[in-house]
Protein backbone atom coordinates (compact mmCIF):
# COMPACT_ATOMS: atom_id res chain seq x y z
CA UNK A 1 0.00 0.00 0.00
CA UNK A 2 0.94 3.47 -1.45
CA UNK A 3 1.75 6.13 1.90
CA UNK A 4 0.70 9.72 0.89
CA UNK A 5 4.44 11.59 0.32
CA UNK A 6 3.91 13.90 3.79
CA UNK A 7 3.00 9.97 5.62
CA UNK A 8 5.97 8.90 4.29
CA UNK A 9 8.38 11.75 4.84
CA UNK A 10 6.80 11.70 8.51
CA UNK A 11 8.04 7.86 8.99
CA UNK A 12 11.26 8.35 7.27
CA UNK A 13 11.96 11.10 10.22
CA UNK A 14 10.46 9.03 12.95
CA UNK A 15 13.44 8.73 14.79
CA UNK A 16 14.44 12.12 14.53
CA UNK A 17 13.46 14.68 17.49
CA UNK A 18 11.58 17.76 16.11
CA UNK A 19 13.51 20.86 17.30
CA UNK A 20 13.07 24.36 17.07
CA UNK A 21 16.38 26.97 17.65
CA UNK A 22 19.03 25.15 16.65
CA UNK A 23 20.30 27.05 14.16
CA UNK A 24 20.59 30.63 16.88
CA UNK A 25 22.02 27.96 19.40
CA UNK A 26 24.79 27.49 16.94
CA UNK A 27 25.17 30.83 16.53
CA UNK A 28 25.70 31.29 19.49
CA UNK A 29 28.52 29.16 20.23
CA UNK A 30 30.48 30.83 17.16
CA UNK A 31 29.66 34.04 18.24
CA UNK A 32 30.81 33.32 21.85
CA UNK A 33 34.17 31.53 20.93
CA UNK A 34 35.71 34.37 18.33
CA UNK A 35 33.28 37.90 19.91
CA UNK A 36 36.11 39.95 21.29
CA UNK A 37 36.12 39.62 24.98
CA UNK A 38 38.53 41.77 27.63
CA UNK A 39 38.75 39.22 30.38
CA UNK A 40 38.94 36.36 32.55
CA UNK A 41 36.68 34.51 34.26
CA UNK A 42 37.26 31.92 37.51
CA UNK A 43 34.07 30.35 39.03
CA UNK A 44 35.33 29.38 42.13
CA UNK A 45 32.35 29.65 44.81
CA UNK A 46 34.49 29.75 47.80
CA UNK A 47 37.18 31.72 47.84
CA UNK A 48 35.15 34.42 50.45
CA UNK A 49 34.35 35.93 47.32
CA UNK A 50 30.41 36.81 46.88
CA UNK A 51 31.26 36.86 42.76
CA UNK A 52 33.35 35.45 40.57
CA UNK A 53 36.89 36.22 39.97
CA UNK A 54 37.43 38.55 37.30
CA UNK A 55 40.83 39.48 35.75
CA UNK A 56 41.79 41.34 32.73
CA UNK A 57 42.88 38.95 29.84
CA UNK A 58 43.11 37.55 26.80
CA UNK A 59 43.77 33.81 25.54
CA UNK A 60 45.90 34.92 23.02
CA UNK A 61 48.21 36.71 25.46
CA UNK A 62 49.08 33.74 27.61
CA UNK A 63 52.51 32.96 26.91
CA UNK A 64 52.72 29.18 26.26
CA UNK A 65 55.77 27.54 27.51
CA UNK A 66 56.78 24.51 25.91
CA UNK A 67 57.42 21.13 28.84
CA UNK A 68 59.92 18.43 28.65
CA UNK A 69 59.02 15.67 30.31
CA UNK A 70 61.10 14.10 32.96
CA UNK A 71 60.53 11.03 35.01
CA UNK A 72 57.35 11.14 37.41
CA UNK A 73 59.64 10.01 40.86
CA UNK A 74 57.00 8.90 43.07
CA UNK A 75 53.24 10.05 42.37
CA UNK A 76 50.27 9.76 44.86
CA UNK A 77 46.85 10.42 43.74
CA UNK A 78 43.37 11.05 45.38
CA UNK A 79 39.95 10.62 43.82
CA UNK A 80 36.55 9.83 45.02
CA UNK A 81 33.38 8.11 44.10
CA UNK A 82 29.72 8.71 44.85
CA UNK A 83 26.21 7.54 44.16
CA UNK A 84 22.39 7.66 45.15
CA UNK A 85 21.21 4.60 46.73
CA UNK A 86 17.54 5.99 47.51
CA UNK A 87 16.11 9.71 46.60
CA UNK A 88 12.70 9.68 48.96
CA UNK A 89 12.39 13.91 48.12
CA UNK A 90 12.59 14.63 51.90
CA UNK A 91 15.45 12.26 52.38
CA UNK A 92 18.38 10.93 50.89
CA UNK A 93 20.54 7.93 51.07
CA UNK A 94 24.24 8.14 49.41
CA UNK A 95 27.03 6.12 49.44
CA UNK A 96 30.66 7.05 48.95
CA UNK A 97 34.40 6.86 49.41
CA UNK A 98 37.64 8.03 48.53
CA UNK A 99 40.89 6.06 47.05
CA UNK A 100 44.42 6.80 46.30
CA UNK A 101 46.79 5.01 44.60
CA UNK A 102 51.09 5.11 45.02
CA UNK A 103 52.76 5.57 41.40
CA UNK A 104 56.69 4.87 41.86
CA UNK A 105 59.11 3.34 39.77
CA UNK A 106 56.90 3.60 37.14
CA UNK A 107 54.50 0.97 38.44
CA UNK A 108 51.52 1.68 40.86
CA UNK A 109 53.11 -0.02 43.87
CA UNK A 110 49.37 0.64 45.94
CA UNK A 111 45.74 0.59 45.65
CA UNK A 112 43.66 1.28 48.10
CA UNK A 113 39.76 1.49 47.56
CA UNK A 114 38.12 1.87 51.17
CA UNK A 115 34.02 0.11 51.55
CA UNK A 116 31.49 2.68 50.83
CA UNK A 117 30.04 4.69 53.64
CA UNK A 118 26.65 4.73 53.19
CA UNK A 119 24.79 7.62 55.13
CA UNK A 120 21.34 8.88 55.25
CA UNK A 121 20.63 12.54 55.22
CA UNK A 122 17.67 14.77 55.29
CA UNK A 123 17.15 18.21 55.11
CA UNK A 124 16.79 19.21 58.68
CA UNK A 125 19.93 17.14 59.41
CA UNK A 126 22.33 18.24 56.58
CA UNK A 127 24.01 21.24 57.75
CA UNK A 128 25.04 19.74 61.23
CA UNK A 129 26.51 16.76 59.29
CA UNK A 130 28.40 19.57 57.21
CA UNK A 131 29.09 21.47 60.47
CA UNK A 132 30.94 18.17 62.35
CA UNK A 133 32.72 17.08 59.19
CA UNK A 134 34.12 20.61 57.97
CA UNK A 135 34.70 21.30 61.78
CA UNK A 136 37.30 18.28 61.42
CA UNK A 137 38.70 19.33 57.96
CA UNK A 138 39.00 22.39 59.16
CA UNK A 139 40.37 21.85 62.48
CA UNK A 140 38.31 24.48 63.86
CA UNK A 141 34.32 25.53 63.39
CA UNK A 142 34.36 26.06 59.82
CA UNK A 143 33.41 30.05 58.62
CA UNK A 144 30.74 29.33 56.99
CA UNK A 145 28.35 26.17 55.91
CA UNK A 146 28.23 26.17 52.06
CA UNK A 147 25.01 25.48 49.99
CA UNK A 148 24.44 21.92 50.04
CA UNK A 149 22.06 21.27 46.93
CA UNK A 150 23.41 17.64 46.29
CA UNK A 151 25.09 16.28 49.69
CA UNK A 152 26.14 13.45 48.36
CA UNK A 153 28.93 15.39 45.74
CA UNK A 154 29.61 17.15 49.64
CA UNK A 155 30.16 14.15 51.21
CA UNK A 156 32.27 12.46 47.90
CA UNK A 157 34.14 15.53 47.96
CA UNK A 158 34.94 15.74 51.88
CA UNK A 159 35.96 12.26 52.23
CA UNK A 160 38.52 12.99 49.51
CA UNK A 161 40.27 16.17 51.55
CA UNK A 162 40.33 13.96 54.60
CA UNK A 163 42.38 11.76 52.14
CA UNK A 164 44.51 14.06 51.06
CA UNK A 165 45.14 14.62 54.81
CA UNK A 166 45.88 11.26 55.47
CA UNK A 167 47.98 10.39 52.23
CA UNK A 168 50.06 13.91 53.04
CA UNK A 169 51.56 12.39 56.79
CA UNK A 170 52.02 9.11 54.79
CA UNK A 171 54.55 10.42 51.92
CA UNK A 172 57.81 11.37 52.16
CA UNK A 173 59.75 14.55 51.12
CA UNK A 174 59.74 14.74 47.24
CA UNK A 175 57.03 13.08 46.51
CA UNK A 176 54.23 14.65 44.33
CA UNK A 177 50.51 14.56 45.54
CA UNK A 178 47.54 14.99 42.64
CA UNK A 179 44.36 15.79 43.69
CA UNK A 180 41.30 15.21 41.62
CA UNK A 181 39.97 19.15 40.98
CA UNK A 182 41.50 22.23 41.81
CA UNK A 183 43.22 23.55 45.24
CA UNK A 184 40.73 26.23 45.99
CA UNK A 185 38.41 23.72 46.71
CA UNK A 186 35.10 24.26 45.18
CA UNK A 187 31.36 25.33 46.29
CA UNK A 188 31.40 22.68 48.66
CA UNK A 189 34.92 22.81 50.50
CA UNK A 190 36.05 26.11 52.79
CA UNK A 191 39.27 27.03 51.47
CA UNK A 192 40.37 26.76 55.13
CA UNK A 193 40.37 22.98 54.16
CA UNK A 194 43.01 23.78 51.37
CA UNK A 195 45.40 26.09 53.56
CA UNK A 196 46.00 23.65 56.00
CA UNK A 197 46.21 21.07 53.46
CA UNK A 198 49.05 23.03 51.71
CA UNK A 199 50.76 23.72 55.11
CA UNK A 200 51.08 20.33 56.15
CA UNK A 201 52.29 19.47 52.86
CA UNK A 202 54.66 22.25 52.49
CA UNK A 203 55.83 20.97 56.30
CA UNK A 204 56.76 17.84 54.86
CA UNK A 205 58.61 18.56 51.66
CA UNK A 206 55.59 17.04 49.19
CA UNK A 207 54.87 18.87 46.40
CA UNK A 208 50.90 19.10 45.77
CA UNK A 209 48.71 19.67 42.36
CA UNK A 210 45.34 19.55 41.44
CA UNK A 211 44.42 18.42 37.72
CA UNK A 212 40.73 19.65 36.73
CA UNK A 213 38.89 17.47 34.31
CA UNK A 214 36.02 20.04 33.67
CA UNK A 215 37.60 23.59 34.33
CA UNK A 216 35.77 26.67 35.08
CA UNK A 217 38.32 28.78 33.83
CA UNK A 218 36.37 31.11 31.05
CA UNK A 219 37.38 33.82 28.70
CA UNK A 220 34.41 37.44 28.63
CA UNK A 221 31.08 35.17 27.97
CA UNK A 222 31.82 32.05 29.76
CA UNK A 223 33.71 30.79 26.35
CA UNK A 224 36.00 27.86 27.43
CA UNK A 225 39.44 28.88 28.19
CA UNK A 226 41.19 25.97 28.05
CA UNK A 227 39.28 25.08 25.12
CA UNK A 228 40.53 28.15 23.06
CA UNK A 229 44.24 27.47 24.46
CA UNK A 230 44.26 23.86 23.61
CA UNK A 231 43.11 25.35 19.71
CA UNK A 232 45.81 27.81 20.02
CA UNK A 233 48.44 25.31 20.90
CA UNK A 234 47.87 22.94 18.06
CA UNK A 235 48.45 25.75 15.94
CA UNK A 236 51.25 27.52 16.95
CA UNK A 237 53.36 24.28 18.96
CA UNK A 238 52.08 21.75 17.17
CA UNK A 239 52.22 18.18 18.79
CA UNK A 240 54.33 19.37 21.79
CA UNK A 241 53.59 19.53 25.67
CA UNK A 242 53.40 22.82 26.87
CA UNK A 243 51.86 25.05 29.87
CA UNK A 244 50.50 29.11 29.73
CA UNK A 245 50.29 30.16 33.50
CA UNK A 246 46.72 31.86 34.28
CA UNK A 247 47.82 33.02 37.51
CA UNK A 248 49.23 36.02 36.22
CA UNK A 249 47.66 39.04 38.19
CA UNK A 250 48.73 39.49 41.34
CA UNK A 251 45.42 39.16 42.61
CA UNK A 252 45.80 35.19 42.12
CA UNK A 253 48.52 35.11 44.79
CA UNK A 254 46.33 36.95 47.50
CA UNK A 255 43.54 34.22 46.94
CA UNK A 256 45.27 30.82 45.76
CA UNK A 257 47.76 28.40 47.86
CA UNK A 258 49.95 28.02 44.34
CA UNK A 259 49.46 29.02 40.27
CA UNK A 260 47.03 28.18 38.15
CA UNK A 261 47.81 26.88 34.58
CA UNK A 262 46.36 25.24 31.36
CA UNK A 263 48.52 22.49 30.32
CA UNK A 264 49.12 20.06 26.97
CA UNK A 265 50.96 17.03 28.72
CA UNK A 266 51.12 15.44 25.89
CA UNK A 267 51.66 16.10 22.47
CA UNK A 268 49.25 13.60 20.82
CA UNK A 269 47.01 14.38 23.41
CA UNK A 270 43.53 15.56 22.31
CA UNK A 271 42.73 17.26 25.28
CA UNK A 272 44.56 20.09 28.12
CA UNK A 273 43.53 20.40 31.61
CA UNK A 274 43.95 23.37 34.40
CA UNK A 275 46.61 22.32 36.76
CA UNK A 276 47.18 24.23 40.04
CA UNK A 277 50.44 24.24 41.48
CA UNK A 278 50.88 24.50 45.16
CA UNK A 279 53.76 26.85 45.81
CA UNK A 280 56.35 24.40 47.64
CA UNK A 281 60.01 23.21 47.89
CA UNK A 282 59.49 21.74 44.18
CA UNK A 283 59.85 24.33 41.62
CA UNK A 284 56.44 25.03 39.66
CA UNK A 285 58.15 24.09 36.17
CA UNK A 286 59.83 20.36 37.35
CA UNK A 287 56.15 19.55 38.83
CA UNK A 288 54.67 20.26 35.52
CA UNK A 289 57.38 18.21 33.79
CA UNK A 290 56.76 15.51 36.09
CA UNK A 291 53.28 15.59 35.21
CA UNK A 292 54.31 14.93 32.00
CA UNK A 293 56.16 12.08 32.36
CA UNK A 294 53.33 10.73 34.25
CA UNK A 295 50.66 11.10 31.56
CA UNK A 296 52.12 9.09 28.55
CA UNK A 297 50.23 5.91 29.20
CA UNK A 298 48.15 5.00 25.53
CA UNK A 299 44.76 5.00 27.30
CA UNK A 300 44.74 8.24 29.03
CA UNK A 301 47.10 9.99 27.13
CA UNK A 302 47.91 13.60 28.30
CA UNK A 303 46.23 12.66 31.33
CA UNK A 304 48.50 11.85 34.52
CA UNK A 305 47.82 8.56 34.83
CA UNK A 306 47.91 8.11 39.47
CA UNK A 307 44.75 10.04 38.78
CA UNK A 308 43.22 7.37 36.26
CA UNK A 309 44.12 4.88 38.26
CA UNK A 310 42.93 6.42 41.20
CA UNK A 311 39.47 7.25 39.72
CA UNK A 312 38.90 3.20 38.44
CA UNK A 313 39.43 2.42 42.39
CA UNK A 314 37.07 5.24 43.42
CA UNK A 315 34.58 4.65 40.90
CA UNK A 316 31.12 2.68 41.76
CA UNK A 317 30.24 0.84 39.08
CA UNK A 318 26.62 -0.42 38.22
CA UNK A 319 26.96 -3.98 39.52
CA UNK A 320 28.29 -2.04 42.58
CA UNK A 321 25.22 0.32 43.15
CA UNK A 322 23.02 -3.03 42.57
CA UNK A 323 24.45 -5.12 44.81
CA UNK A 324 24.53 -2.47 47.46
CA UNK A 325 21.00 -1.47 46.96
CA UNK A 326 20.42 -5.24 47.47
CA UNK A 327 21.94 -4.96 50.19
CA UNK A 328 20.46 -2.03 51.81
CA UNK A 329 16.81 -3.41 50.90
CA UNK A 330 17.84 -6.61 53.14
CA UNK A 331 18.48 -4.05 55.95
CA UNK A 332 15.49 -2.30 55.44
CA UNK A 333 13.65 -5.74 55.53
CA UNK A 334 15.43 -6.86 58.97
CA UNK A 335 14.40 -3.57 60.64
CA UNK A 336 10.35 -4.79 59.53
CA UNK A 337 9.94 -2.57 56.53
CA UNK A 338 7.47 -4.68 54.20
CA UNK A 339 8.22 -5.26 50.29
CA UNK A 340 5.69 -3.40 48.94
CA UNK A 341 6.98 -0.28 51.17
CA UNK A 342 10.49 -0.91 49.89
CA UNK A 343 9.34 -1.03 46.74
CA UNK A 344 7.80 2.43 46.93
CA UNK A 345 11.05 3.63 48.87
CA UNK A 346 12.79 2.93 45.45
CA UNK A 347 10.30 3.64 43.06
CA UNK A 348 10.78 6.45 40.40
CA UNK A 349 8.29 7.00 37.57
CA UNK A 350 10.99 8.39 35.38
CA UNK A 351 11.71 4.86 34.69
CA UNK A 352 9.06 3.58 33.24
CA UNK A 353 8.94 6.90 30.97
CA UNK A 354 12.28 6.16 29.46
CA UNK A 355 11.66 2.37 28.86
CA UNK A 356 8.51 3.72 26.87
Amino acid sequence: MKHPPQIGAAFAGADLAESTGVEEAASFVVDLLHRPASDIRVVEGQLDLLEDLVVDGHPDSFELSPLSPVDAGTVWAVDGGSTLLADGRSFQVAAYRASRVRFRAGVTDLVQTPPLTVRAISAAEVEGIAREVLTELCGAEPERIPELPRPVDALREWAEWAEVYRTIADAEAGDLLLVDGSLHGGPLVPPQVVRRAHEEAVAKGVALAGVVKASTLFWGRNAPLVTLLKRRGDRELGTVPWAARISTDPVFGRLYVGEIFVAHLAGTASHAFRVDVARGPTPVEEVLARLCGAADDPAFVGYPYPLARAHQAARVTGYAVADLRRTFRDALSRQGMSEDDIEVLFQDFHDILNRS
